[in-house]
């Protein structure tokens, strides 16, 4: 497969673009200079240049802080079925659809 650049390889994801597959949408920019390198390193490695980018990314999120999770508490509490419905009453809808 020939990308945009003519550089014939893997498919940047086989997700498809815009998907991504850990999750977590994460855009890199880079020159043409700065991709053209990154593909010579990944042929030369015998990989692709979307899956060095994807290790680089993994062992940076090991290596980075992570802040607790927030306490969150839900808006309001569940309101269940039988709740929801307890003013409800079928004879009401019966006559106001036979009138």
């Amino acid at each position: 497969m020939k990308d945009s650049h003519g550089i014939e390889g893997q498919p940047a994801s086989a997700h498809g673009p815009g998907r991504a597959p850990a999750g977590i949408p994460l855009t890199i920019r880079m020159g043409e200079r700065e991709f053209a390198a990154l593909v010579r390193i990944a042929r030369h490695r015998d990989t692709t240049a979307s899956a060095l980018v994807e290790q680089l990314v993994l062992h940076a999120l090991t290596k980075a802080e992570v802040p607790p999770p927030a306490e969150s508490h839900p808006a309001r509490k569940h309101t269940t079925y039988e709740e929801a419905t307890a003013g409800f009453r079928q004879e009401g809808v019966l006559k106001a659809a036979g009138s």
